[in-house]
């Protein structure tokens, strides 16, 4: 009797363990949902000049009181994320292309520099077109018809350049700068006035442009496009009738025939950065 309460006993706890070994293989009502076509997209910054990549300007022939018109790239920003954008003068390249009998006699010319030293005007090696072409006018120059709607807000003339606002479509006589896509004339511009030789101050000229990068001067608040939005950038040179040299302190008279031949090369280019 006793063996068989033990076999009973026995039997009864593997019955038990079986149980839970059955609990242990057998799961409770469960439901399970999947997120299907989950996707991860960089966004995307891409500029747009024009409809195209790039604007080519090729002019000949100019001669001093040669005036270039506004030139006007149109950008746009057509990715999904806002941008920095800014423009960059490539290095500007003087070539010489020859020397005329009337340029030789005006590059060996003298003028009195800002040491009072008698130096040579001129440069056999390099052109010297680039000094005089002038992106920019000297405030004092600036129409009187203009001037009320020009507010200079930073400006220096030692370096000879000054940077405004134009609160009218009014032309302030030859610069850089950035405005709307419908206008002909920036509304917010870098003035270069000064033009000749380099001097302790600064560049002149066109040259005073060359491997430097600027932003909207203020058009565009953070120089930010955002997406969709369109600006215009607009570059325009002059060639004074009667060429001078800015020699650090004065103007000084110099012959006309300095830059026969010569020829100037450069790129622009626009970037739009993403904000970090």
């Amino acid at each position: 009797m006793e063996i068989n309460r033990k076999v009973l006993i026995s039997l009864f706890i593997i019955g038990i363990l079986a149980l839970g070994i059955g609990w242990g293989t057998h799961s409770l009502f469960t439901d399970t949902e999947t997120s299907s076509g989950n996707r991860f997209t960089a966004a995307t910054l891409d500029l747009e000049v024009g409809g195209s990549s790039i604007l080519v300007i090729n002019v000949g022939n100019i001669a001093p009181g040669y005036d270039s018109g506004y030139y006007k790239w149109i950008l746009k920003n057509v990715g999904s994320i806002p941008g920095k954008l800014s423009v960059t003068f490539s290095e500007i390249i003087n070539s010489e292309n020859g020397q005329t009998e009337p340029e030789t006699i005006a590059e060996n010319s003298k003028y009195v520099n800002h040491r009072h030293e008698l130096v040579t005007a001129g440069d056999p090696t390099n052109g010297e077109l680039g000094q005089y072409l002038k992106p920019g006018i000297h405030p004092d120059d600036i129409p009187d018809d203009v001037k009320p709607y020009v507010k200079i807000i930073e400006r220096n003339d030692e370096e000879g350049w000054w940077i405004g606002e134009v609160s009218a479509e009014v032309d302030t006589g030859g610069t850089i700068g950035w405005g709307p896509k419908g206008s002909s004339v920036p509304s917010n511009l870098l003035s270069i006035w000064q033009t000749g030789p380099p001097h302790p101050w600064g560049v002149p000229g066109l040259n005073g442009l060359g491997g430097k990068t600027y932003g909207t001067f203020g058009y565009l608040p953070g120089d930010i496009l955002a997406p969709g939005q369109e600006v215009a950038f607009f570059f325009k040179v002059v060639l004074d009738s009667n060429l001078r040299i800015w020699n650090g302190c004065e103007w000084v008279e110099v012959d006309d025939n300095i830059i026969q031949s010569d020829s100037v090369t450069f790129n622009i280019t626009f970037t739009l950065e993403q904000i970090h």
